[in-house]
């Protein structure tokens, strides 16, 4: 429960930190498309490179150091490439933002995958998973897109 705690403090005090009252520039929708499949794709390779980090660069140990760094580049992963593709025109975002907005979609996914299994349709199961998996890449473009100057 403590970590509960501690990744809500994270995600509030990344959005205090972000400058809200910035004035905001229009994004084109192939830019959010852009920082949607990046954030997508960013969760798995920042836990891979995460996990390789922690494991000490040992392929095939186990290792709870590798989870914990694993799981903690899964939510920076997001962000990372929200701002990658984000920071290619005249206005930028907040980074912490996006790292918040990550954190708050995988708080989200953990909340709504119950419901996700429930279906007995098998495509609906699977369109349901796919969209509870890209929540955090949802999040992290909502937040840095929200403070965008």
């Amino acid at each position: 429960m403590h970590i509960g705690r501690l990744v809500i403090g994270l995600c509030a005090f990344a959005l205090a930190a972000s400058p809200v009252s910035a004035q905001k520039r229009r994004v084109g929708a192939g830019r959010v498309a852009g920082e949607l499949g990046a954030g997508f794709f960013g969760g798995p390779v920042g836990f891979a490179i995460g996990y390789t980090i922690g494991s000490g660069f040992r392929p095939h140990g186990s290792s709870n150091s590798g989870v914990v760094v694993g799981l903690t580049g899964a939510v920076v992963g997001p962000a990372a490439g929200v701002a990658l593709v984000g920071r290619g025109g005249p206005s930028r975002g907040s980074f912490p933002a996006a790292i918040g907005g990550s954190a708050l979609g995988y708080g989200a996914t953990y909340l709504a995958f119950p419901w996700v299994t429930k279906p007995e349709s098998m495509k609906l199961k699977i369109v349901g998973g796919l969209i509870a998996f890209a929540l955090p890449a949802i999040g992290a473009t909502i937040a840095y897109n929200a403070t965008r100057k």
